[in-house]
């Protein structure tokens, strides 16, 4: 006889199952669900806003191509070949103090000063609207027009057609600045926008030899010009200008490292997310099958075939796997929609909503693959299920072994869960450490929940009848303890992960400000002005101190005599070769420094250029003492014998360099000096008034105010971890049930027994909650290790924050996870409890 098709008995089967209801897979559900919305929101958000940059790419870099210069413009050819190409547009961006006309208000500003030409793309928003041309232009009066942000205005208490100084120039408030088109990520600035023509900045006086001035040249070329083949001809007719050139293809290539980091971080903890999440899978399809052994039984007897039994219920669990994933998918990828409607023009990147295919593709591979991995087991051994169940109860199932065909099949689907982290992870390094974080999580609990079964076998015997039930219960035959371990364990960690991580993050944010920190950074400072500045700050009484140094901007080329495009530069330092940095040079090295590598030069050094340079850069560029650095000083090639290597405290705010030149190389070279005040808070709007009246070309940054733009910043990007911790959490507490409920059906049958056999309500109650409490101690106890150890991982090696355990943290999270665990277990046998045995021990 014929046997009949698989798949149409196995979708009866899922059918029949389906009509059934949802009830037990609602933490099946919600796990897949959050796990999924988790990576796919992270991955359409990114490719949301890596898909804006690239359609407003020529807006944001202003031009086609771009020539950026610091300290000093082009030369007559230089200009002259930049002019011939295609429509050209200039562009100059400082800082400096603005100062109220009627008030004594004062102010640091993003000064950015432009021609006739600009924007080349795009278009500056202005209220009330007026063409950009007209608000700047010189008016009536004589007086040239400024466009100010709303942050300005506010704080010198503006209004438009008000006055303010800049420099030696009194301009006119023209209108508010709502909006440039190459302006992307304001997520750190030192002051808001102050937007004024050229030939207002040749007025302020604020353009002095070794000011920090940057130079950008925009072209926008004909329609036929290539941007590559116009920056290639750039770079072979100019090989020493020292500029740095840039086509719209790389735009605002920070903002892209940001988006990239920041999506990598968010789906590995959305990753964690899912993979919690696939114990609660785990549970919640054992916990089901669990209550159909008796069903699957009747099937084999009437001559169903273990094959069918396994592909109908697979069957069922793909299809609500199905569900899940599908509503965690259509979540987030509103994601930008959400965000655009939401924000809109607040929002640091431009971001353009659309269906993207690839990162929805990966979610949805990741959850069916959760699926697969945490559910096969249970399938497998219910498909064994042998007909003696009806007639020996539970006992038959309970040393299952779901074969061996099963287990490969595990094995093959958590491979290519693993290879498909490591295939969508733009860091292939992280990816792998993730991995093997996860799988020396499995193994400890796994290991853990083994080693309690041992040890409760091999304890004495105590008095109190409760504790030895609850030993008992633990050891065994068929004791659901090490699942419940395993899973509570997990959960546990999951949630003093996200604990240790949210609380690590909000003292990062409360600690900023160390215990003694300068109320001011003075920048621009003149050398013939040095005389000047130090009587100012000896005619205020609160200045306790000071430090002044010579301060050049310079561009790393080479390192060790390979160009930086060629070098390789760890992706935390890349920040130092991606544009120009400060720099100095001095006698003796600064006195909060440590040298750990090398040794000082003499203070009357006269020979080849020698560097000091921090042990974190070296680090990441792979070099040490003896090697060479080759820097780009105002077109110079300056190359450099790496002295000695210093281990820098940035956090103290003291003035240091990572770059400091030993003295007879940089002295002639046009600078400007950096200085750092330490006075009393009584007395910053005195030093503040005396410095910018007598040098108003000098610029002031307060640092209370950078540390509450810092604060700000650690803020916002704590808001998108704590909504990411948000669901891991949400998971790690679902996952608490799965543990408990899961094999709830054993509980419910062995406190019927107990009933029957004389044990009151109150002795069933305190032998399952000793069992709870001693299951819930030993995950805890080993719960507080990895998780804190995850924790300081993820903070200091992910999101490059200093980790500190917070033990009061830590121990709440566990009391409370405890608490949960006793509850939920409790309340799943108090249903039993209060009904007569009869109805329970009919069904055996």
């Amino acid at each position: 006889m014929k046997e009949p098709a698989l798949l149409p008995q196995a979708w009866r089967l899922a059918r029949r199952e389906l009509r059934g209801g949802l009830h037990g897979f609602g933490v099946f559900l919600a796990c897949l669900f959050l796990g999924v919305f988790a990576i796919s929101a992270v991955g359409s958000f990114a490719a949301a806003a890596r898909s804006g940059l690239l359609t407003d790419a020529r807006a944001l870099l202003g031009g086609d191509v771009e020539a950026r210069l610091t300290h000093r413009e082009p030369d007559s050819a230089q200009l002259d070949f930049l002019e011939a190409r295609g429509r050209l547009s200039r562009v100059v961006e400082m800082r400096a103090m603005a100062r109220a006309a009627a008030a004594d208000g004062r102010l640091l500003v993003e000064l950015k000063a432009v021609d006739d030409a600009y924007p080349l793309y795009g278009e500056v928003d202005i209220a009330p609207p007026a063409p950009l041309a007209h608000a700047l232009d010189r008016g009536e009066d004589g007086i040239y027009g400024a466009l100010a942000e709303t942050a300005l205005l506010q704080r010198l208490d503006l209004q438009v057609g008000d006055r303010v100084h800049l420099g030696d120039a009194e301009l006119r408030i023209a209108g508010v600045l709502v909006r440039e088109p190459d302006r992307t990520f304001g997520a750190f600035t030192l002051g808001p926008r102050l937007l004024i023509s050229r030939s207002a900045l040749t007025e302020t006086g604020l353009l002095q030899p070794g000011s920090l001035v940057t130079y950008a040249y925009r072209l926008r070329l004909p329609a036929d010009e290539v941007a590559e083949d116009v920056r290639a001809e750039l770079q072979t007719a100019f090989p020493d200008a020292g500029w740095r050139l840039r086509t719209w293809r790389e735009a605002d290539p920070r903002v892209r490292d940001f988006i990239d980091r920041m999506a990598l971080n968010l789906t590995l903890v959305g990753l964690c997310a899912l993979l919690v999440g696939g114990l609660g899978v785990a549970g919640a399809v054992r916990g089901y099958l669990g209550g159909k052994v008796f069903h699957i039984a009747a099937m084999k007897c009437v001559g169903a075939p273990g094959r069918v039994i396994f592909a109908g219920y697979l069957l069922q669990i793909l299809i609500l796997g199905a569900v899940g994933a599908a509503a965690g998918l259509l979540a987030g990828g509103s994601v930008p929609w959400l965000a655009v409607h939401l924000f809109g023009e607040r929002l640091p990147v431009p971001l353009q909503p659309g269906f993207y295919p690839q990162p929805l593709l990966t979610s949805a591979l990741f959850g069916l693959l959760i699926a697969l991995v945490f559910s096969l087991k249970a399938l497998g051994v219910a498909r064994r299920v042998p007909p003696s169940v009806l007639f020996r109860g539970y006992a038959e199932t309970i040393r299952l072994s779901p074969g061996g065909g099963i287990w490969l099949a595990v094995v093959l689907s958590a491979a290519g869960l693993a290879l498909l982290t490591v295939l969508t992870s733009p860091d292939r390094r992280l990816a792998l450490w993730f991995i093997a974080g996860a799988l020396a999580c499995f193994a400890i609990f796994r290991g853990l929940s083994a080693l309690i079964i041992v040890l409760a076998r091999r304890a004495p015997r105590p008095a109190q009848p409760s504790l030895r039930l609850a030993l008992a219960n633990i050891h065994r035959r068929g004791s659901p303890a090490g699942s419940a371990v395993f899973s509570l364990g997990l959960g546990l960690t999951a949630l003093v992960i996200v604990a240790l991580v949210q609380a690590n993050l909000n003292r990062l944010v409360d600690e900023t400000v160390p215990d003694e920190a300068p109320a001011f950074f003075f920048m621009d400072i003149q050398s013939d002005q040095v005389a000047q500045f130090e009587e100012a700050l000896a005619a205020v009484p609160g200045v306790s101190r000071s430090e002044r140094h010579p301060t050049l901007r310079g561009r790393i080329t080479a390192i060790d005599g390979v160009p930086v495009e060629q070098a390789e530069v760890d992706p935390e330092v890349r920040w130092a070769v991606r544009g120009d940095r400060f720099l100095s040079y001095a006698a003796d090295l600064p006195e909060s420094t440590e040298v750990v590598a090398g040794s000082r030069w003499p203070r009357d050094y006269s020979g080849p250029p020698l560097l000091s340079l921090t042990t974190d850069l070296a680090e990441g560029f792979g070099i040490d003492v003896g090697d060479t650095l080759t820097v780009n000083v105002l077109g110079r090639e300056v190359t450099a014998e790496i002295a000695n290597l210093r281990r820098v405290d940035w956090s103290t705010l003291d003035l240091n360099f990572a770059l400091l030149f030993a003295p007879g190389t940089l002295e002639g070279a046009p600078q400007t000096h950096i200085a750092t005040v330490y006075v009393a808070p009584a007395d910053e709007a005195a030093l503040l008034r005396t410095v910018t009246d007598r040098l108003p070309n000098v610029s002031a940054i307060g640092i209370r105010e950078v540390l509450a733009n810092v604060a700000r910043t650690l803020e916002r990007i704590g808001l998108v971890f704590q909504a990411m911790a948000g669901v891991a959490l949400v998971t790690g507490f679902l996952v608490l049930a799965g543990a408990i409920s899961a094999d709830q059906h054993r509980r419910i049958h062995d406190a019927v027994i107990f009933k029957v056999c004389g044990a009151t309500r109150r002795d069933i109650l305190s032998a399952f909650a000793a069992e709870f409490l001693l299951l819930g101690l030993a995950a805890a106890a080993i719960s507080a290790l990895v998780g804190g150890l995850a924790a300081w991982g993820i903070l200091e090696g992910l999101m490059n924050t200093p980790f500190s355990l917070r033990g009061g943290t830590v121990l709440l999270t566990l009391s409370v996870g405890l608490a949960l665990t006793l509850a939920l277990g409790l309340a799943g046998t108090w249903k039993a409890l209060g009904q007569k045995p009869a109805a329970y021990l009919r069904e055996d």
